[in-house]
């Protein structure tokens, strides 16, 4: 009995306690909710406005852009967010050229001697738009030079013992089969290209269809071509020297090798033995002809800082990016505006929410520094130039996170974080996705290359470790196919006017995507170390400076 009557008395005791903890924890609760009905909100509100008929799809350089990059201004504003522009603003100006072509002004002519093959437009070859000027007119000798890779750390490099300088060069489209994904993405690229053919001295380049891409490349090619002008007013990428760009067909080129007195299709046999074709001088000479139409664009990234609690540590910055344009209006159709909701209204949104989560908590000891940019549809030439032109000492900025397309259409069961497996950046995103019972899974979409093909990519080309996290292809729905959702997003809506708000947009799941993004940078921002690039990590190695 007195046993009992001591554990009745030790109960009573331990009740009040009991009591006080349940009712704290379900204050918790309660205000976890009520943040989180918060966060839904107005990640709402912040995609119907920027999504909205009014805001024509916010092109680069267009009044609704310019209305949009006001809004977020508001909203930083409103945070309590100081401007880390240009000059103390808010803003950073980025000034684009646009080049359209005139299709009835450009030539390709291949000539050995007497024998000459004018090239049919749009049939058998394109040509890009030229950044520099509004005429150019080239004859030279050509020279093949493979795949025009030059790699360091791959130990590839199709210029050996070649000189170009004053040329034209012949190369294929892609890149050896044996490079993965990623780095193959990297090398592949016709900016990457083109850069190592200026670097060279190369006043053309002739990239010739190898992987079937001809049609794909021509469409975008069809639209204008933007760059970003650096302060001596040249080109950025592209040398001044470099007068013409063109793109051909595999038959084409094959016209082309069979002139110059060579056979393509015994470099493609090569390719088949899973070797790399060497370059060589090819027997006679390329003529490039083409107008452009120039055009000087502005448009502005949006840059503001939380400033760390940390004397030593707030001079480092945690960086959060995501594009504020999209593609504007279509010529024709029923429904003319590409709304952008998802794209990239929806990333927009959850900086601005992880923004305000942010200031209204207890300050990180690093700053976290947010850049809405343009100009990402152009070709990530906001980011580019922001990285170029920082405004904030770029080895200061120890981390990127980028916000671009959270497919929040269903509840998401893992993440996708495009990048992170290079780095220590891996650790922090599993861990906060964790919190909210979400896994982080492999990129299941490895061909699609994605580390390369948004503006997180900008900032590891400066040797930035980053991220680009996006929704996975599970759901906690058992009924809901997650996979097949985001598959008919990319299918249906990508880049169409029925990327708008109408869209079943699941803004209980966007709120736990910001809640993970948040926290990955918070994580960042407290910890003792920077984030480290992996040893041996292809992209750190060849963008650590």
């Amino acid at each position: 009995m007195n046993i009992i009557k001591k554990n009745i008395l030790s109960l009573l005791v331990l009740l009040p306690l009991a009591c006080s903890n349940a009712q704290q924890n379900n204050e918790r609760e309660i205000e976890f909710n009520s943040d989180l009905n918060q966060m839904k909100n107005s990640l709402r509100a912040h995609i119907e406005f920027l999504a909205d008929d009014l805001l024509r799809g916010r092109d680069v350089g267009s009044v609704e852009y310019d209305i949009a990059a006001q809004y977020v201004i508001s909203q930083f504003k409103q945070f309590g967010l100081t401007p880390a522009g240009e000059n103390n603003s808010w803003l950073q100006s980025v000034p684009l050229v646009k080049s359209t072509i005139d299709k009835n002004a450009v030539e390709m002519i291949i000539s050995r001697g007497t024998q000459r093959i004018n090239f049919e437009y749009d049939k058998e070859f394109f040509s890009f738009a030229s950044p520099n000027s509004a005429h150019d007119d080239i004859t030279s000798q050509a020279i093949f030079v493979g795949y025009g890779i030059e790699s360091k750390e791959l130990k590839h490099n199709d210029y050996t013992n070649l000189d170009v300088k004053g040329k034209v060069v012949v190369m294929l489209s892609g890149r050896p089969s044996s490079y993965s994904s990623e780095i193959g993405a990297h090398v592949a690229n016709i900016k990457e290209k083109v850069r190592i053919a200026s670097k060279h001295g190369a006043i053309g380049i002739v990239f010739i269809d190898s992987n079937n891409r001809y049609q794909q490349v021509r469409n975008r090619a069809a639209s204008p071509f933007f760059n970003w002008q650096m302060k001596n007013a040249t080109i950025y990428g592209f040398d001044a020297k470099l007068k013409g760009i063109s793109y051909v067909t595999r038959d084409a080129g094959i016209k082309l090798f069979s002139l110059l007195g060579n056979d393509l299709n015994k470099v493609f046999r090569t390719i088949e033995q899973d070797e790399i074709p060497a370059g060589y001088k090819l027997e006679g000479q390329v003529t490039l002809k083409q107008n452009s139409q120039l055009e000087k664009v502005s448009s502005s990234n949006i840059v503001a800082v939380l400033e760390g609690s940390d004397p030593y540590l707030k001079d480092e910055y945690v960086v959060y990016s995501s594009h504020l344009d999209h593609i504007g209006i279509n010529k024709s159709g029923s429904d003319l505006i590409n709304n952008g909701a998802l794209d990239n209204a929806s990333g927009i949104a959850v900086m601005l929410e992880t923004a305000r989560q942010f200031s209204m908590g207890v300050r990180p000891k690093r700053s976290i520094l947010f850049v809405a940019v343009t100009a990402e549809e152009k070709g990530l030439l906001g980011s580019s130039y922001f990285v170029h032109n920082p405004t904030v000492p770029v080895r200061s900025m120890i981390a990127n996170i980028n916000l671009d397309m959270a497919v929040i259409l269903y509840p998401f069961a893992d993440v996708l974080a495009f990048g992170a497996e290079h780095s220590t950046m891996n650790k922090y995103v599993r861990l906060a996705a964790s919190k909210h019972n979400v896994s982080l899974s492999p990129d299941p979409i490895p061909d699609q290359a994605l580390f390369t093909r948004s503006d997180h990519y900008s900032f590891v080309k400066q040797g930035i470790p980053s991220v680009y996290l996006t929704v996975g292809f599970q759901s906690k729905d058992p009924s809901i196919n997650g996979g097949q959702v985001f598959g008919q997003y990319f299918g249906q809506h990508y880049h169409q006017p029925s990327d708008d708000k109408l869209l079943p947009l699941n803004y209980h799941a966007g709120a736990i995507f910001t809640e993970i993004n948040f926290d990955i940078g918070n994580q960042i921002a407290n910890s003792e170390q920077r984030p480290q690039w992996h040893q041996g990590d292809f992209f750190g190695n060849t963008f650590m400076k």
